[in-house]
């Protein structure tokens, strides 16, 4: 299996060479996920369409709660990794991008973005949302993102940046509030975050590189010795704690 496949940056988004690591990428914080889940407030039954679902990292929190889910990915292996999974047991997959929802109109209590809002145009989705969620209904977007000021990170960052002066995250690390009010169809705007700390094994962390798509886009033929030289940072430990946020912004449909 090849674990360093190279993206040109202008590509379109394509996690079929990502989708075989992507699950060692970090968890969303489960309790600010239930908090935000519980203040909208969704509830055992309530339909939620999770958009990007990928391999069902907010899915799984989803089904948790007790929500209805129907998952959207169009990656086939994405979703055949998702598949397989007990806690998505009740989840419906379909295969659909963001921007034209096979869906009939406000039939979702909620629609939810897991590390996919970037990924799609936002005003062309952000219609698609409002069509297809109820009025009064809820818009969730969420992210992990590494602590940048962690002094791990803060040497990554200084590799990347050595190799890709101009690195961009992109939309990634970027409230989503001005798309929102620029398209007009939501209201009530909240940003929440909570930090939490990772224990997890020296290799793992390293594969979970391998699926930082906005990484592979930029570096090209960069990507094996950025790689080598993050690998380089852990030298000889087994297990590592890395500190996240996780954070996540609301919106409600207008009537």
């Amino acid at each position: 299996m090849n674990l360093t496949p190279v993206l040109p940056a202008e590509a379109p988004w394509d996690f079929t060479a990502l989708a075989d690591t992507y699950d060692f990428r970090p968890d969303y914080c489960r309790d600010l996920i239930h908090d935000l889940l519980a203040g909208m407030p969704l509830c055992g039954g309530d339909r939620v369409l999770d958009v990007g679902a990928g391999t069902g990292k907010l899915a799984a929190h989803l089904c948790a709660h007790g929500l209805d889910v129907i998952a959207l990915e169009p990656n086939p292996r994405m979703r055949a990794l998702a598949l397989v999974k007990p806690a998505l047991r009740s989840v419906r997959w379909i295969a659909g991008r963001g921007e034209a929802l096979p869906l009939a109109d406000e039939c979702f209590d909620a629609v939810t973005f897991g590390s996919s809002f970037n990924v799609v145009r936002a005003s062309v989705a952000l219609d698609e949302c409002a069509r297809v969620v109820r009025p009064g209904g809820f818009w969730l977007a969420v992210y992990n993102h590494r602590d940048l000021d962690d002094p791990l990170q803060r040497s990554v960052e200084a590799i990347i940046r050595r190799h890709i002066p101009g690195f961009d995250y992109g939309r990634r690390r970027s409230s989503p509030v001005a798309e929102l009010e620029a398209h007009g169809a939501f209201a009530s705007f909240a940003a929440s975050e909570r930090s939490f700390v990772v224990e997890v094994a020296a290799e793992e962390w390293m594969l979970a590189w391998h699926s930082h798509a906005t990484l592979q886009r930029q570096a090209g033929h960069r990507l094996p010795a950025i790689l080598a030289e993050i690998r380089s940072l852990i030298d000889s430990a087994t297990t590592l704690s890395i500190p996240y946020m996780t954070r996540a912004w609301t919106a409600r449909r207008t009537a």
